[in-house]
């Protein structure tokens, strides 16, 4: 079955890994990118690799509420929908909660209000949760916690808002509607290998940006996916394997959120 996906922050490293992934299922992508500019740099990414690639000019920053999100669902008419954006760091705190969680919530709220998408999948980081998950030590909680609130304040709020958002309207709408949050550690350069997937041993370690791509498609291609929070580092399982394991056994490291 070939899909359509609005991939949302089409410019940015993952984005550009993850595209070509898609096209060569045969699926359509339209890659909504900021500046004109980078238009050459994204058509490049359709060179012989089959499905049909659209790019769109817009800005995310000028989505200031569901309605214009549905506007661009509207206009692009994807069934699935992939929040590959953000401020990163740039603009200071304001920029990033008009991103991360501001335009990525409108884009959540206005998915799961159409009937015609039934995925969405948001990439988040690996420590943005609220609560101390049974499945780490102290200390793998405690450096989170020093990351959320000492290091990375206002992105972990912004990021947690919008991984709520997708929670929460996953369940709400119910079947027919899936919302996968993926959640990678420290991003490195480098090729897709092995992985560590769903409920991660700890909440540090690092994870290639291919190897991030090449997890997202497996979840947006897998049959019978369901709503979930996945965490991803490096590790020693085949991405192929680690995928349909967590979908197989309903791995889903929400536990434990208040969210859940």
């Amino acid at each position: 079955m070939t899909h359509h996906v609005l991939l949302l922050g089409g410019h940015g490293k993952i984005a550009q890994l993850l595209t070509p992934l898609l096209l060569r299922r045969g699926w359509a992508v339209t890659s909504v990118i900021r500046t004109p500019e980078q238009v050459p740099a994204i058509q490049k990414l359709a060179d012989s690799k089959g499905g049909k690639l659209d790019v769109l000019v817009r800005s995310l920053e000028e989505v200031k509420s569901e309605a214009d999100a549905k506007g661009v669902l509207e206009e692009v008419g994807a069934d699935y929908v992939v929040w590959s954006a953000g401020a990163g760091g740039r603009g200071g705190p304001e920029r990033t909660y008009a991103l991360d969680r501001d335009a990525a919530t409108h884009f959540i709220h206005a998915a799961a209000a159409t009937p015609r998408v039934t995925r969405f999948l948001l990439i988040s980081y690996l420590g943005a949760r609220r609560t101390a998950p049974a499945w780490w030590s102290a200390a793998e909680w405690a450096a989170a916690q020093h990351v959320n609130t000492a290091v990375l304040p206002h992105y972990y709020a912004a990021k947690v808002a919008a991984d709520e958002a997708l929670y929460a309207a996953a369940k709400a709408r119910g079947s027919g509607f899936v919302g996968i949050d993926l959640r990678p550690g420290t991003l490195t350069v480098g090729e897709a290998g092995g992985v560590e997937l769903g409920r991660t041993t700890g909440s540090r370690g690092e994870v290639s940006r291919a190897g991030v791509a090449r997890v997202a498609d497996l979840l947006l291609a897998a049959e019978g996916a369901r709503s979930a929070w996945l965490d991803l580092l490096d590790g020693s399982e085949e991405a192929g394997e680690a995928v349909e394991r967590v979908v197989r056994e309903g791995v889903d490291a929400a536990e434990g959120e208040a969210v859940f």
